[in-house]
Order: C-alpha cells, then structure tokens, then sequence
C-alpha cells in the first residue's frame, strides 16, 4: 500500500509539471475623456445621459484580448482628462472626489455606487448581447474603499479601475500593488470609459491604458490520464490488500 501511495504521488507531482503553461496577454487602449461607459455596446443613435450618444460618446472597446472566464485581468494607467473641457484642469486615472458620481442611468449597465470620483478610469464587461432593453445588473458598491486586491465585477456593472494598484485611496500616490479584475463568466467583450454626471460630450483628455491577462493554468488531457491511473492503481491496491487480509 505504501508503495502504491509514493507511486500516486509521483503521478501527482508530473500532473503538476503537466499543466499547460498559458504566457500572459497583453493589449493597450486609449481612453477620451468623453468615453461615456453607459454607452457601451448601444447601437448607432442611441442616446442617454442629456446630450451623449454612440457612437460620438461610446466609450472604448478593448481589442487584442480574449476574455476567458476566470481569467485575472490587470490595469496600468496614466494621463489626464478633464470633465469641465478646460485644458490643464484634468486628473490623473484615479480621478478627484466629487459627490454623487457617477450616476446610474440603467438600461442594462449599472454604475458603481458610493464611488464619487469624478474623471476616473472605469470599466464594464459585457456579454455578446446588446445591453439595450436588458435587465440591469445590481451596482457595485465601493464603500469599503478603493484598495482592494481582486474584484469580481458581473455583466454589465461598471467598476472602478483608476491607476490599477492599491495604493489609490490616496490621489497622489501611485505606490501599492496591481488589483486584479476578474472576468466574469459569459464575458465577450470590455469597454473602457470615465467616471461623469452627465453630459461626457465636452470632457476632454486622453487615457492610457495598457491591459494584461493572466490565464488560469489548465492541465493538459495527458496529466488527467495521469491522475486517474494513479487513482485506479491505488483503488487496486487497497483491493487486494483487504482480500489478502481476509
């Protein structure tokens, strides 16, 4: 028996070494400042939020980046945007405080609730439906902070993405650790916007944003071979080691 033991150990050790080795994927977008996120994956004319529309307002769509569910995705960005449309008045990802932003408008996309960042990266995952008409998703609510390490945001919640790091609930410092956003399960497609009230049309400045995904390991067929004929052999063991003992 012993020794059918340190044989399954040694099947479980080469299932280890077996898993597939998945490099991790890397994209990069630029985000205006007038990206509304509620606009995401809306048809053409389709309006919202006194005076926005897609697609002059849509936000950005990530490309380059398969979306696998589970997937851990992070953030680096930098740059300014500016809600007033005044040159040089702009904040950097994390955005500025300002109460009540963002607002929710609904429609199959929720925004974050107890955020108040105002000129904030965010982003929202969404399914190969359109949102428009769809159920709206409960919001994210963001009141304990903003230095969290992973977020598992569902379809069609907007989330905070800011600077991408822990380091965030200070909006002048850039230190900390990458978060982690989870891609939810479904997910096709990413858009990237900016955190307003209403009317994104004369926001001005420019984000960006580089995006890496982390696979999760996933054994090859070879190492589930391995595993169950390890599992077989010790089941054989214990069988002929208890008749033995009758």
């Amino acid at each position: 028996m012993k020794t059918a033991w340190l044989s399954y150990l040694r099947i479980a050790a080469f299932a280890t070494v077996g898993a597939a080795a998945i490099p991790a994927l890397a994209a990069n977008a630029a985000v205006n400042g007038n990206a509304n996120p509620n606009l995401a994956g809306r048809d053409p004319g389709y309006t919202c939020c006194n005076g926005d529309s897609a697609p002059a307002q849509s936000p950005t769509l990530v490309t380059g980046l398969t979306l696998n569910a589970g997937d851990a995705l992070t953030f680096a960005a930098q740059g300014e945007v500016s809600y007033t449309g005044n040159a040089g008045s702009g904040n950097n990802p994390d955005g500025t405080v300002y109460g009540g932003i963002p607002y929710t408008y609904g429609d199959g996309i929720a925004a974050p609730t107890n955020l108040n960042r105002i000129d904030a990266l965010v982003g929202v995952f969404l399914g190969a439906a359109s949102p428009t008409g769809g159920p709206t998703p409960a919001s994210l609510d963001f009141s304990g902070g903003l230095a969290f390490t992973s977020l598992s945001p569902l379809i069609g919640q907007t989330f905070f993405i800011g600077n991408g790091l822990t380091g965030d609930t200070n909006l002048a410092d850039y230190g900390g650790t990458a978060q982690s956003f989870i891609v939810p399960t479904d997910a096709t497609r990413l858009y990237l916007g900016t955190t307003d009230g209403f009317g994104w049309y004369n926001n001005n400045g420019t984000f960006q944003v580089d995006i890496t995904s982390i696979a999760q390991a996933v054994p090859e067929p070879e190492t589930y071979a391995l595993m169950l004929a390890g599992l077989f052999a010790v089941g054989v063991c214990a069988r002929r080691r208890k008749g033995a003992a009758v």
